[in-house]
């Protein structure tokens, strides 16, 4: 048995897409894999917990247990304000909860472990990812996706040789034994106490910074983004970072779909039926937005006239999908999974 730790940090309301991305990763997990589940925490209550444990132990390939670090982060005297961090804004948040995946080694169940996988919980899961595991780490701190060159403009505020490299959020595969032996986690804890300017994109900032270029980099068919499927289909989906076809591969073949903007949670979105559907099979009630709202899909009249979205509407109940083409002239039923 394959036994490989993953951890996550979220509060009490990103519990859904928390159990989401627990769902599709223990239904992708190929047979041999044991994931041992960590949740870095403040504030999820007990009875969310009992929620999530319940939905792991049903697979009975992993386990999972949650670390309430808030007094833990209270003792680096940390202070997670506007002056030092970006809270966000135009609907974005950024949390505190996200600067926990900074601190790994100060987790002492960790300790058993010289490497392990941080991810998002805005993401869908979408095929085994054991395989992460055996990328080479080397003597770097951790492997991330590096930022394409198209995006570098949204990180002109770190010194310019951090900008080629600059890695995002989303996966990170953390060499722990690497980074106890250079007491990197110092650096990090210096870092979050005085950042040496206000940070913009918080955690990934303070690892960029920490780690200094140490880095290597992992495929972006990790971390694959949605809305990247269109932004880059007119340059051919090239990159100078990715001359190579690499980030088209990324959106046809993804392993990880990433929710990196806009949330399936909030409205619709780039790929968002996709998340549905996951959602549908955690067995938590449907979200107040989820009767209705416009996955990506397209109609045809005789097969090749298309009929224009705004005449297309569906809804997801009880993890079924209904298409309604023309208001109720045409009606579509797609049955759940293992439904007779």
């Amino acid at each position: 048995m394959k036994k490989l730790p993953i951890f996550f940090t979220f509060d009490d309301r990103y519990v859904v897409p928390a159990a989401v991305t627990f769902e599709s990763l223990l239904s992708n997990a190929r047979s041999g894999v044991w994931y041992d589940l960590f949740v870095l925490h403040e504030d999820v209550t007990p009875e969310n917990q009992r929620l999530l444990g319940e939905l792991v132990r049903r697979h009975g390939n992993a386990q999972l247990r949650f670390i309430d670090v808030a007094a833990t982060f209270r003792r680096l005297s940390v202070r997670f304000d506007d002056k030092n961090f970006n809270h966000g804004g135009g609907g974005v948040a950024f949390t505190k909860a996200t600067l926990f995946r900074c601190l790994p080694v100060l987790v002492e169940e960790f300790d058993a472990y010289d490497v392990i996988l941080y991810s998002d919980v805005d993401v869908c899961v979408v095929d085994d990812i054991s395989e992460i595991y055996d990328h080479e780490l080397g003597d770097n701190f951790l492997a991330g996706c590096r930022l394409p060159k198209r995006d570098a403009g949204g990180v002109q505020h770190l010194p310019p040789r951090f900008h080629s490299g600059y890695f995002a959020g989303g996966i990170w595969l953390m060499n722990l034994r690497k980074m106890r032996a250079d007491g990197l986690t110092e650096r990090i804890i210096d870092i979050l106490r005085d950042p040496p300017f206000r940070l913009i994109w918080n955690d990934q900032d303070v690892m960029n910074l920490a780690c200094d270029t140490k880095v290597s980099h992992l495929s972006y068919r990790y971390c694959s983004i949605p809305r990247w499927k269109t932004e880059l289909k007119p340059f051919g989906y090239h990159d100078e970072y990715y001359p190579d076809g690499e980030l088209r591969e990324a959106m046809y073949r993804p392993k990880i779909v990433h929710y990196a903007a806009n949330k399936p949670w909030d409205g619709p979105c780039d790929d968002d039926d996709l998340w549905h559907f996951w959602h549908s099979r955690t067995g938590l009630p449907p979200l107040p937005n989820q009767d209705f709202h416009e996955p990506n899909i397209r109609a045809y009249l005789f097969k090749y006239f298309p009929i224009p979205t705004r005449f297309i509407r569906a809804q997801f109940r009880g993890g079924e999908l209904v298409l309604k083409i023309f208001g109720a002239a045409l009606r579509v039923r797609f049955r759940k999974v293992g439904e007779q």
